[in-house]
This record gives C-alpha cells, structure tokens and sequence, in this order.
C-alpha cells in the first residue's frame, strides 16, 4: 500500500510537469510595415515615390492556417515605428495580413487585404516577413 502511493505520487509529479513552452509555442513572426506616397517632383518634372515608416496604430491580423479564407484569429497594432511582432506560435502555416486603401478609377475608396505566407518549421526561431508596403 506503502509503495502504490508512492507511485501514484510520482505519476502526479510527472505528469503535473509536462507541458508546452508558454502557452502556445516558442517561435515569432516579426516585420514591418511602409506606406508609399507618389508626388509630383517639380525639380525632375516627374513623378515620384517615397517610402515613409509607418506610424503606430495600424492593425495586423494573423491567422493560424495557410487559407486566406479562414477568420483570422489574432490581431495586433504595429508599435510607434511601423513594427509588429507575433509570440508564443508553433510550428506549422500561417498568413499574415493587413489591409491598404486603394481609390479606383470613379474616386470610390476601398481596403483590400496584401497576405504573407509562412511556414514555422522550428522552435525558438524568429521569422522575419517582407515588408508591408501600402498606399497611405
């Protein structure tokens, strides 16, 4: 009897013990996000384009699948330098997206989502995207 709790006491321990890393995994998603702004440069009589960090406040949304369909499942802001991070992933797919502002042909604007695609294949390793460039 002696020796039965001593076991199930040990079982207990063990098993009270095993668990994942966090409360998700180890790995991280990080990047960055540009907006691009077109002007007319009047010294070269041309147009040009400019690449601006972002400001903080603009929204990524993360989904756990590689399916541009599913809901997302996480959303954060990018911080005050157009920066954003993903923690505590597992191996396995992902889509990263944001949304940019476009404006068609009859001055009707509109969003439309830019995805990223990745694949975590190991633990405690940070992937870096390209960066998100939208029209600001």
């Amino acid at each position: 009897m002696k020796n039965s709790i001593y076991i199930l006491f040990f079982l207990l321990l063990v098993c009270s013990c095993e668990k994942e890393a966090g409360e998700g995994g180890t790995s991280s998603i990080v990047g960055s996000v540009y907006k691009i702004s077109t002007y007319y440069n009047v010294l070269t009589q041309q147009n040009d384009t400019v690449y601006y960090q972002l400001d903080s406040g603009e929204d990524i949304y993360i989904i756990y699948s590689d399916d541009e369909n599913d809901f997302y499942d996480d959303n954060i802001e990018t911080n005050w330098n157009g920066q954003y991070r993903f923690d505590y992933l597992r191996k396995g797919d992902y889509t990263v997206f944001i949304y940019a502002d476009s404006t068609d042909n009859l001055n009707v604007s509109y969003d439309y989502p830019i995805f990223h695609h990745v694949t975590i294949e190991e633990n405690n390793a940070t992937y870096t995207l390209p960066d998100f460039v939208i029209e600001k």
